[in-house]
């Protein structure tokens, strides 16, 4: 019989049917799933709405009203958490972020200290505000919270801004 008969014929002759029937199996399954994808319900947002999603916050937080009289009584030193550069803020608050957290916090660690209270702010996104909370918790701190709203809220309700100080040669 020699090499040609090692493979039977029967084999040769079925593997392209199989193929055909594995392309059609495919070919089903995917118009199933694309139908199933156009005509199923709602779809949860690719955003991390707030009012779709629950985000576990480690620490109060705090409405913009609260946040006014603790800024005015004094009790709070505020902290902004926006990534980049800004054109305002809360009076003199200081900034830590996330990206940059080691650096920020050692250039804050002379004014501020684990046992000082602190209300952190940011564009309203809770998600970056949040790391920055985790992290201050991380290094000691125990009297966190969050301005619910961020910098916007804060405006809204009243809270005075200023522009941030620049370091020398700076550019605004």
């Amino acid at each position: 019989m020699g090499a040609r008969g090692i493979t039977p014929p029967l084999i040769r002759r079925d593997c392209p049917s199989a193929l055909r029937q594995a392309g059609l199996l495919l070919a089903v399954s995917l118009l199933a799933a694309s139908t199933l994808w156009f005509v199923r319900g709602e779809r949860l947002p690719l955003r991390a709405d707030p009012t779709v999603y629950e985000l576990e916050v480690p620490v109060p937080l705090v409405e913009p009203a609260r946040a006014l009289a603790l800024y005015d009584e004094g009790d709070r030193l505020f902290v902004d958490t926006r990534p980049g550069a800004v054109d305002e803020i809360v009076p003199g608050s200081f900034v830590i972020r996330a990206a940059s957290f080691e650096d920020d916090l050692w250039i804050t660690g002379e004014y501020i200290d684990p046992e000082d209270p602190v209300l952190l702010y940011g564009s309203g996104d809770l998600a970056s505000v949040v790391l920055v909370a985790d992290l201050l918790l991380e290094r000691g701190f125990e009297d966190v919270m969050i301005l619910r709203g961020g910098l916007n809220a804060w405006r809204t309700a009243g809270g005075p801004t200023a522009e941030p100080l620049r370091e020398a040669g700076e550019a605004p």
